[in-house]
């Protein structure tokens, strides 16, 4: 529980009371919340003061009133004084979470209570009832509560034994039921439940004639607490400079601040720096990583060290494929080779024939060797030529390509890259360009005819979905390896034409404004005004 120390100003004459509004920041986040001065006079002529806050539930609660709190009659005018400090505790975050949880399992156990009777029970044999047995394991005492519940609604209430001595439960709960002390049994956690089956099995197996007692179980695997404020969250990427990568790691941010942990968020255009990142992790006691698998032979000695310290590690972006070998818990990004394959099957529909140029602006990067291999297993008009442009300007290298003069169409696996050729005067109007990205001036491109499509590859969604999952891995009660099982979550990719971006660009345009400019005797032809990129452009990194 955090406390807010107010001091009062202790010149108020009079019977009136004034309100105000302090802010304060609980667990990272801005609230406010209202408190109001008391003053009144009293017989001798004194003034006292007091404070009061008023509640979530709106009404304001008791008058706190410091030590030093009377003004009296023969203060000097015009002299300040001031009252001793007030001390209000403050609800965290943390603790709100927490007890609405605790509100809820109550809520959940009376349930159980009425189940167990109208489910096992006949109305006319309700007196003879032996309690259940509710078994809680302490490391996760919170779920004693639905124990609470089912006490307010089983007429025979309930009996808690909260203990990690498996042994001894077992013995307990043999005890009990050779006894008749029980009802229904309640188990709370995994080992728990496993405890009180065998105990109950070992039972009947050796007393047939006793009659059948439920084991029932709340299963649990991932901790509903808030992490403490400062345990150490790692989003680990590559890419460096890329605008994809800028609006990565601003999502990344966000999502810290909206799920109220603390994030460390960093991205590498080498690998081995990447690498060194995840060591330096491990080293300042992260709780939870999450990285991209940019090139997992290189990453999986330091994805191995974090994991033997008992840090849990997650993937998003590039590598899905290796994720498994590489040991996360699962993966979360763009389907790439599936990407691809959709490129490829676009260039198809738009007649495009001869060599496709791939353009791989990290040659290491798997996820970008997945991506020219779909469009290699799909286009069906000529051979697409994986190629590298690493160490040199992405414009310069695609023209002196390009004037080779074998090439029908571009590939851009970036939005730098992309942004690049076309502000370097793309020479050939006939050749189509595609790409992989978003920017506004993409948008607008595409929608001149300029970039034949782009291709979604969502930075927003995959990173803070890579934030939460680094969260939800390490609050998994469970070895997330074994209970995700190779999981991986990946996007499914969409094809952006002229008609999907200008109903973006429509989109940004105020309705006033399309009314003013767009239609009637007035209306003028929007041009974008040199819409250009909204990102940083500068140097090439990875999406």
């Amino acid at each position: 529980m955090r406390t807010l120390i107010v001091l009062l100003l202790g010149t108020l004459i009079g019977a009136a009371a004034l309100g105000g509004v302090w802010a304060v920041d609980r667990n990272g986040e801005d609230e406010e919340f209202e408190v109001r001065v008391s003053v009144e006079r009293l017989q001798d002529g004194s003034v006292e003061i007091g404070l009061q806050q008023r509640g979530d539930d709106g009404e304001w609660g008791e008058t706190k009133k410091p030590e030093r709190r009377f003004l009296l009659p023969e203060t000097e005018v015009g002299k300040v004084k001031y009252s001793s400090p007030v001390v209000f505790d403050l609800v965290t975050r943390a603790e709100f979470i927490a007890t609405e949880y605790q509100n809820y399992l109550v809520e959940v156990g009376r349930l159980y209570g009425q189940y167990f009777v109208g489910r096992f029970h006949s109305d006319d044999d309700l007196e003879s009832l032996a309690p259940v047995l509710c078994l809680v394991n302490p490391s996760e005492a919170t779920l004693g509560a639905l124990c609470d519940g089912i006490g307010e609604t089983f007429p025979a209430g309930v009996d808690v034994i909260e203990s990690d001595d498996y042994n001894a439960v077992a013995d307990e709960v043999e005890r009990r039921l050779l006894a008749g002390e029980i009802s229904q049994i309640l188990a709370t956690s995994n080992h728990i439940l496993e405890t009180a089956v065998f105990a109950r099995d070992h039972v009947l197996l050796n007393n047939p004639d006793l009659g059948w007692t439920w084991v029932h179980y709340w299963f649990e695997p991932i901790d509903p607490q808030l992490p403490a404020g400062d345990d150490l969250f790692c989003v680990i990427s590559h890419g460096g400079q890329d605008f994809f990568w800028g609006q990565a790691s601003d999502s990344a941010i966000i999502a810290g601040a909206a799920l109220g942990i603390n994030v460390r968020a960093q991205s590498f255009s080498q690998v081995s720096d990447q690498a060194d990142a995840i060591r330096q992790c491990v080293e300042d006691g992260a709780v939870s990583i999450a990285t991209t698998l940019v090139s997992p032979e290189d990453l999986a000695p330091a994805i191995a060290e974090a994991k033997a310290a008992g840090i849990p590690v997650m993937s998003f972006n590039s590598g899905v494929h290796a994720a498994a070998d590489v040991g996360t818990s699962f993966h979360i990004g763009l389907d790439d080779r599936r990407a691809g394959e959709v490129a490829g099957q676009q260039f198809n529909r738009e007649g495009t024939e001869g060599t496709i140029l791939c353009v791989i602006h990290e040659a290491n990067n798997i996820g970008l060797q997945e991506r020219c291999d779909g469009l290699a297993a799909t286009y069906a008009n000529g051979e697409v030529e994986t190629w590298s442009h690493e160490g040199r300007d992405a414009a310069e290298a695609v023209l002196e390509r390009y004037a080779q003069g074998d090439i029908g169409a571009v590939m851009a696996l970036s939005d730098s890259v992309g942004s690049a050729v076309l502000r370097a005067q793309w020479p050939d109007p006939e050749v189509p360009l595609a790409t992989f990205g978003f920017n506004l001036g993409f948008a607008k491109w595409v929608e001149e005819g300029k970039i034949m499509f782009a291709i979604y590859d969502h930075p927003l969604v995959q990173t803070y979905l890579g934030v939460m999952g680094a969260l939800l891995i390490e609050r998994m009660r469970l070895d997330p390896v074994t209970l995700f099982n190779g999981m991986a979550m990946l996007i499914e990719p969409q094809i952006a034409d002229a008609e999907q971006m200008q109903r973006v660009l429509s989109g940004l345009i105020p309705p006033e404004i399309k009314e003013r400019y767009l239609t009637g005797s007035d209306s003028a032809e929007h041009d974008g005004s040199d819409s250009g990129d909204s990102g940083d452009d500068a140097g090439d990194g990875d999406n």
